[in-house]
């Protein structure tokens, strides 16, 4: 805009001085005002237009928009989002879950960009779409995934070189995940069951749910070592039976503190006395805030189960 504006007091200068000048001068100077006029207009109607007003609708949205530098531009968040610490002090728009949002509240915000999640918020997609509101949809099936949509939203936001740091860091973290032992092929051969670390990672406990293949979670496990014993079914998140859990004899068992269980709830749980990660007392209550989050933080959220699959 600021070279707009310098093009226009160029223009009337232009035109001031053409009126000392001779008619065809005054004709020629005209057409190169005119043209000169036109170009910077177009200019500023190509220019890329990066949302100003951004309302989140999840916390992982707010914190990649913070891990990247786009703070300033969220006017809204949903409940719960509470990382970094001070993006808990923006205005909170309504609750993760589609059921508590509505159009009316998020237009109040005046956003001229809403951040989605797949299954989720597509609900407000044609209503966005009416406002003439910019949307983008989030759907994190993997790590891959979460440093991909990093660099989409960076692109977007205008902060594509801070959107790369991020997902360098990640990357560099990542390079230093300590994989178990236990997880590593024998003598460079295919790596079997008998040395793979089977995980099953409880989402919920009533009725019974788990991650599946099509969940980040799936994906957390298999970087830090380990085999996630529901990846036979497609479901980012399958309810499942009591029974095929304690035939399938994880080895490790991860909780999330969120559920109120504590191991020893696990462990007299009928039946579940023979499973390997009772029996030899690995079952570990996680952080289902740090877990459930497909952010910048997976990474360590990486680093941190490597290690205790290696305990």
């Amino acid at each position: 805009m600021k070279h707009f504006v310098r093009k226009i007091s160029i223009v009337f200068l232009m035109l001031l001085l053409s009126t000392s000048l001779s008619a065809k001068a005054r004709k020629t100077i005209k057409k190169k005002v005119k043209k000169n006029a036109k170009e910077a207009a177009e200019k500023v109607v190509q220019a890329p237009q990066y949302p100003k007003a951004i309302v989140t609708l999840s916390p992982s949205a707010a914190e990649i928009l913070y891990a990247i530098g786009a703070q300033d531009q969220i006017v809204a968040v949903s409940e719960f989002t509470d990382y970094p610490p001070e993006a808990a002090e923006k205005p909170v728009v309504g609750g993760f879950d589609g059921k508590t949002l509505s159009i009316e509240t998020i237009i109040s915000y005046e956003p001229d960009f809403v951040y989605l999640t797949e299954g989720m918020h597509n609900f407000l997609i044609d209503s966005l779409n009416s406002y003439g509101i910019k949307w983008y949809l989030s759907n994190p099936t993997s790590v891959t995934a979460i440093e991909n949509e990093i660099l989409e939203i960076g692109e977007l936001t205008d902060h594509a070189d801070e959107a790369s740091l991020v997902v360098a860091q990640m990357a560099e973290k990542l390079s230093t995940a300590y994989v178990p032992e236990a997880a590593k092929p024998e003598d460079d051969e295919v790596e079997t069951l008998d040395n793979t670390i089977n995980i099953y990672y409880e989402v919920w406990n009533s009725p019974f749910m788990s991650a599946g293949a099509s969940s980040f979670i799936n994906d957390i496990i298999v970087h830090a070592g380990g085999k996630n014993i529901f990846d036979d079914l497609t479901d980012a998140y399958p309810m499942v039976s009591e029974e095929s859990i304690i035939a399938r004899e994880p080895d490790v068992i991860l909780i999330p503190k969120s559920t109120g269980i504590s191991a020893d709830d696990v462990k007299a749980r009928d039946g579940w006395s023979s499973i390997p990660a009772v029996e030899n007392n690995r079952i570990f209550l996680i952080d289902d805030n740090l877990y459930s989050r497909p952010s910048p933080r997976v990474a360590d959220v990486i680093l941190e189960l490597a290690e205790l699959l290696n305990q």
